[in-house]
């Protein structure tokens, strides 16, 4: 299967290649802006043909029986694709160009940058974490993978096959990577191997993977049904169960003797540059750690404050400190069940979408659905994310909760929890911009995370202007999510660059927030393992509030938030100093037109 794969990402290579030659030789008589729209479809292509899983998660079925290809070869071909881009595109005429079309090329040599920095920081040497690694994505086909046709049975059988190459691809990068200093902290993985092992089963009907053939639809014929079933059943076997066993032996004999002690990336070579370049890939500002980490603390201070507002409203005679242990401890606060947290996260929907009216002129056409986080990743997934819809409308997005272990989650947070990852958060913004035909298929899904993330925390606080946080209990859970992104701030840059160990982050977290000790422990592992990215949620924050405030201060009365959110919302993710220096100027051309009339 390895030769496989090689022989599929070198065809896509040469097609790719011959592409963009035709391209450029075609392209010579259109106009500017033309080539531009020629150059992001070729990057579009490119990017769906090096990430297949991805493309079918967003419904392209094309590459539906490959996995990614994680090899060494393949970094560096895609790396080398985008730097071609990057020249090309720095070549084009932009002064004939539209507004829009200038701001589409300034957003896509950002991303194609963005992803060449982060290439550099040596991710590829650490594939394996307890979030987002490939032990844990490839069960993640179980989710996005169709199953409707007889090819889509055998596509996903392909897949299947697959794995043991993409496992060797995986224990190949660590290999280089601990030969060149790069390796996961050892409390990483200490939580990686369980998940790896939950998938060594006994027979292959007890493997997640068989699952497919509970679903068999009634068209398929008896003869069908049967060979699809014993296919599956033979890949378990031959592949997916040899290829975790693998991954598992190598783990176990070679790479966890070989990890660090220490939890920061300033103990890899050049650690210091590289969480430079994180914080820069992450948040788009130029801020650096130190002025992070006081943003962080400054934000602390001030939602300590609105906590002891909360303290004095509930007759809690205690001190802030005292009271957010009470609040984090006492089992009134803890949810009975994970069916209570299920419900409590479907009352909250069914009364805020109704409401987005008050908030938003233009609406999603996607609908919200709810689901349970899957067992087999629960354990060190967070308290909820949001998965988008497909584009064309085949599939719903969906709010996911997390219910394992529920009598450690508090209740109080669900409300901000349900603004965040549904609505107005991730899955009122996500769809705007998939839906959105005037941006063309890159930016529709671009994914900067200060932009997307600043948006769903800004999110939380707009549960207020629609009647939400109506108990001392839920503001004082919007406080506890607040200060948990502040206190982001703190930690990241306390563990990567301040040398802080995990226990010190860990107390932080407790002393300063309103989370549970289950959610902190997730949390500050999480922030050990993903550098940089925690900050942005913060920052992008920050700067939406900054902008909003700055329109009610120019608009005064004239202000209409439904407005000012229809404008932010309607070109989708962009670094923040583009964002900033576009609704700059909307608030200006705004306020010369009202002042006009």
């Amino acid at each position: 299967m390895k030769i496989v794969i090689r022989v599929q990402a070198a065809g896509t290579a040469i097609a790719i290649a011959m592409s963009i030659l035709a391209s450029s030789t075609l392209t010579g008589c259109m106009t500017p802006e033309k080539r531009a729209n020629a150059l992001f479809g070729e990057y579009w292509e490119a990017r769906l043909a090096h990430s297949p899983t991805w493309a079918t998660d967003i419904g392209d079925n094309r590459y539906n029986d490959r996995l990614d290809d994680l090899s060494k070869q393949e970094h560096e071909r895609w790396c080398e694709i985008r730097r071609g881009l990057v020249e090309r595109s720095a070549k084009l005429d932009r002064a004939s160009m539209s507004e829009m079309a200038r701001s589409n090329c300034a957003i896509f040599e950002r991303q194609l940058r963005d992803g060449l920095l982060h290439s550099e920081c040596h991710s590829r040497l650490m594939p394996i974490k307890h979030q987002g690694s490939p032990h844990l994505s490839f069960p993640l086909i179980l989710v996005y993978h169709p199953f409707e046709t007889q090819k889509d049975y055998r596509d996903y059988i392909a897949r299947l096959r697959a794995w043991p190459a993409q496992v060797d691809q995986v224990i190949m990068n660590c290999r280089e990577g601990v030969a060149q200093g790069y390796v996961r902290s050892r409390v990483i993985i200490e939580k990686v191997l369980p998940q790896i092992q939950t998938h060594l089963v006994a027979a292959p009907q007890e493997s997640e993977f068989y699952s497919p053939v509970n679903k068999l639809p009634e068209k398929f014929s008896d003869k069908t049904k049967r060979e699809l079933c014993e296919e599956i059943e033979s890949a378990i076997v031959e592949s997916v169960l040899p290829g975790y066993e693998r991954l598992n032996a190598y783990v176990v004999d070679e790479y966890l003797p070989a990890t660090r002690a220490t939890v920061g990336i300033w103990d890899s070579p050049a650690g210091d540059a590289i969480y430079d370049k994180l914080i820069r890939y992450h948040t788009t500002t130029e801020l650096s750690a130190d002025e992070i980490h006081q943003i962080g603390l400054d934000e602390i201070a001030r939602i300590r404050g609105e906590m002891d507002k909360v303290r004095v409203e509930m007759g809690y005679s205690g001190s802030v400190d005292a009271f957010i242990t009470y609040m984090t401890t006492d089992p009134r606060f803890k949810a009975a069940s994970g069916e209570e947290l299920m419900s409590l996260a479907r009352s909250i929907l069914d009364r805020t979408e109704p409401k987005l009216s008050k908030l938003f002129n233009c609406l999603p056409k996607a609908r919200c659905g709810l689901k349970e986080i899957e067992a087999f990743r629960a354990a060190s997934a967070p308290a909820a994310y949001a998965y988008p819809p497909a584009e064309e409308g085949s599939r719903s997005g969906y709010y996911y909760v997390n219910t394992y272990e529920a009598t450690k989650r508090p209740t109080y947070t669900m409300e901000a929890l349900t603004y965040h990852e549904a609505y107005p958060g991730h899955l009122f913004q996500i769809p705007l911009d998939l839906e959105n035909e005037d941006l063309p298929k890159f930016r529709r899904y671009s994914s900067f995370t200060a932009y997307i993330e600043g948006w769903a925390l800004y999110a939380e606080g707009l549960g207020y202007e629609i009647g939400g946080y109506q108990t001392p209990e839920s503001r004082f859970g919007r406080l506890a999510y607040d200060a948990w992104r502040a206190a982001r701030l703190v930690v990241d840059t306390g563990v990567h660059r301040n040398r802080w160990t995990r226990q010190e982050a860990v107390d932080y977290m407790q002393a300063n927030t309103g989370l549970s000790e289950l959610n902190i422990n997730s949390e500050v592992d999480r922030y050990i393992a993903w550098p940089g990215q925690a900050l942005a949620y913060k920052i992008g924050e920050l700067t939406i509030r900054r902008l909003r405030e700055k329109a009610e201060s120019h608009l005064g009365e004239l202000f209409d938030v439904r407005e000012f959110h229809d404008e932010l919302l309607s070109q989708g993710a962009q670094p923040l100093s583009i964002l900033e220096g576009r609704m700059n100027r909307w608030i200006a051309a705004r306020a010369s037109a009202l002042t006009a009339s």
